[in-house]
């Protein structure tokens, strides 16, 4: 990088750091004009992104994986990409009127007879100490998991170098993959539980001949200024 250049590079990201991202995408400009290096590119599509103007983001974040660089790099632009995407996503479309509801209050389906009690199935201690299990992994996939989006956030907000984006981004790599297995075996777990809590139930049923039909009367509500269907029981 010439000298000149180097200066305006070395000013766009001071001015960055200070969040001053209108002088830090005139410095990186200048400089890139001086010399097209892709550093230039990354910096000027992250202060943009960061100033609310995608528009300009997007173009520069593609121009800037046209160079071919690696794949730390590459991921760093997607998910600036990402974040713009997000940014420039429309208001979601409010839901269409339903037509032809039936009145509010109106019973789809005649109520049932009186059922007999449903077996115990939920107190089996198998079934629970494996939900329990699974439920506790999956929380701390969870944590995991919000731990790693944070340290992507910082990566991503505060980066503007790319050896800074690679040294944040591999603390959110790791939190990530401990996320993923805690989230496997969470899942493994509480699906075992409720395979158990089924097989439990149905054996018990059918020890007792009992069949019950769990399907209440399906009533039309009002939710939302909107009709829906709300459909009650036991199982």
């Amino acid at each position: 990088m010439s000298d000149e250049a180097r200066a305006h590079y070395e000013r766009g990201l001071e001015l960055y750091g200070e969040k001053d991202y209108a002088g830090a995408i005139r410095e990186l400009d200048a400089g890139y004009a001086l010399d097209p290096r892709r550093e230039f590119l990354f910096a000027e599509a992250q202060a943009h992104r960061l100033a609310g103007d995608c528009k300009s983001a997007v173009p520069l974040y593609k121009k800037f994986l046209a160079t071919e660089p690696d794949d730390v790099q590459v991921n760093a632009a997607h998910i600036g990409l990402g974040r713009c995407a997000e940014q420039m996503a429309t208001a979601p479309t409010p839901p269409a009127p339903a037509t032809n509801a039936p009145p509010i209050g109106t019973s789809l389906l005649p109520p049932p007879g009186s059922p007999a009690p449903a077996p115990r199935w939920y107190k089996d201690t198998v079934g629970g100490v494996l939900l329990g299990a699974g439920v506790a992994t999956l929380a701390v996939g969870t944590g995991f998991s919000l731990a790693a989006l944070s340290a992507r956030d910082d990566a991503n907000q505060n980066a503007a170098t790319l050896p800074d984006y690679s040294s944040r981004w591999s603390t959110a790599r790791g939190r990530s993959q401990i996320a993923a297995g805690a989230f496997v075996a969470g899942a493994a777990m509480t699906g075992v539980a409720i395979y158990r809590y089924w097989h439990v139930r149905r054996a018990r049923a059918s020890a007792t001949h009992v069949f019950e039909a769990w399907a209440a009367p399906v009533t039309v509500t009002a939710a939302g200024g909107g009709a829906i269907a709300g459909v009650g029981g036991r199982f």
